[in-house]
């Protein structure tokens, strides 16, 4: 059965919104817009892409028959649903608005946290920086925090954005506090980004592979590599103290992801994790419930792609680029003159 597929990077935003029609920002709309065809590197055959001029195949043909078609987006939100929803696709196809509800909590912050305590309490492993992330519901949690760890810098992060958007850096205790930020962690001399990702199935988690990536200082994505999983595995053992705790660290996480999603949730899991100064991993600095750049750089991998044309994955603006054994998106503003 074929799929709809979806781009929609406005995601987070949707879900921090929670409203049934959701209009995100000019600079995202732009972007959903010309990255629209983006899910033709990961469609098969017998998919269609949504844009926004309506839906067309992998061969770029209109579509107009989608009784049987089974929608997926990037992330799913309350706004997207009934975005399908207005198009005809048939409700039962789609998750209901009670289990949207359900995976809008699991997606946020809040969860994550409580998510990366557990996983401390069940993870006894010496190779894990100490747990310092906490949620934060008042300005008294905020100065417990301050007062237990004497953490300088730190980082405080909303409870729904993704790609570093909603993160801050404090570099000395400030003043005053926006309690925008609900959760709160060290901020880590960093030395590698990568991700565990998983498939939440019907009856089972399944571990899919290992993704590693690049940020900037405040967590904004840069581009993945594009290598073969032993050369990501090697990326990365290569800078930890104990190289057993990374394979320990995926089936504890598999184990962890089964009990508290499996029968609640259905789609991506991206774990996002990181390897510090003194060859240590952060286990759990993001989760991802949702489709992302890892799980597609996964999938380019293995289509053996080292390059892509401008067209037509691309748009005037945004567009993706494999270059160097690196898959990211680039962004050219559109000169004033020229809008």
């Amino acid at each position: 059965m074929g799929r709809i597929l979806l781009f929609n990077p406005s995601h987070e935003m949707a879900l921090a919104s929670d409203a049934a029609q959701y209009t995100p920002p000019k600079h995202v709309r732009q972007m959903e817009s010309d990255l629209c065809l983006l899910p033709l590197l990961w469609a098969n055959d017998d998919d269609c892409i949504l844009t926004p001029n309506g839906l067309v195949d992998v061969q770029g043909n209109d579509v107009s028959d989608i009784t049987d078609m089974i929608p997926t987006p990037w992330g799913w939100n309350r706004s997207v649903r009934n975005r399908f929803l207005r198009m005809g696709v048939n409700p039962s196809l789609m998750p209901s608005e009670q289990q949207l509800n359900v995976w809008r909590s699991y997606a946020s912050r809040a969860w994550a946290a409580d998510y990366c305590n557990c996983l401390y309490e069940r993870s006894k492993e010496d190779g894990l920086v100490a747990n310092h992330v906490s949620f934060l519901r008042s300005r008294s949690d905020y100065e417990a925090w301050v007062s237990r760890y004497q953490s300088v810098p730190f980082i405080v992060k909303s409870e729904y954005s993704s790609s570093g958007r909603g993160n801050r850096v404090f570099y000395d205790q400030p003043s005053s506090f926006d309690f925008q930020f609900v959760v709160i962690d060290t901020f880590y001399d960093k030395l590698l980004d990568f991700a565990l990702e998983f498939e939440i199935a019907k009856q089972e988690v399944r571990y899919l592979g290992l993704s590693v990536f690049q940020t900037t200082t405040e967590g904004r994505y840069n581009f993945n590599y594009l290598c073969s999983q032993q050369q990501l595995r090697e990326m990365i053992v290569c800078n930890l103290s104990d190289a057993t705790v990374l394979d320990r660290l995926i089936e504890t996480h598999r184990q962890l992801l089964s009990e508290r999603l499996l029968g609640h949730y259905e789609g991506i899991a991206g774990i996002d994790m990181m390897v510090v100064r003194g060859g240590l991993i952060h286990p759990c600095v993001e989760i991802n419930l949702r489709m992302n750049m890892g799980v597609l750089a996964m999938k380019l991998y293995d289509k053996g792609l080292s390059s892509l044309p401008r067209s037509p994955y691309g748009g005037q603006s945004f567009y993706p680029v494999i270059e160097d054994v690196k898959f990211y998106i680039v962004y050219t503003p559109t000169p004033k003159s020229a809008q």
